[in-house]
């Protein structure tokens, strides 16, 4: 499986000539857009998990056998 990277030069540049202030920001940035595509890639099995524990916890500790 191929991936297709997209080079932005911009954003390479921004990165290489940001202060130190402004590169803490950047990695924010990054590091919220990457964990938002994470939640939006896992939102089916997390809200599975939650399902499932909130079951267990109504019916203390047990769980249904259907």
């Amino acid at each position: 499986m191929k991936k297709n990277i997209q080079l932005d030069y911009k954003q390479h540049y921004a990165k290489a000539l940001a202060t130190e202030d402004e590169l803490k920001e950047i990695k924010a940035i990054d590091f919220l857009n990457y964990f938002g595509e994470l939640i939006i890639k896992y939102s089916n099995q997390m809200e599975n998990k939650m399902k499932s524990k909130r079951e267990e916890s109504c019916h203390g500790g047990q769980k249904k056998f259907y």
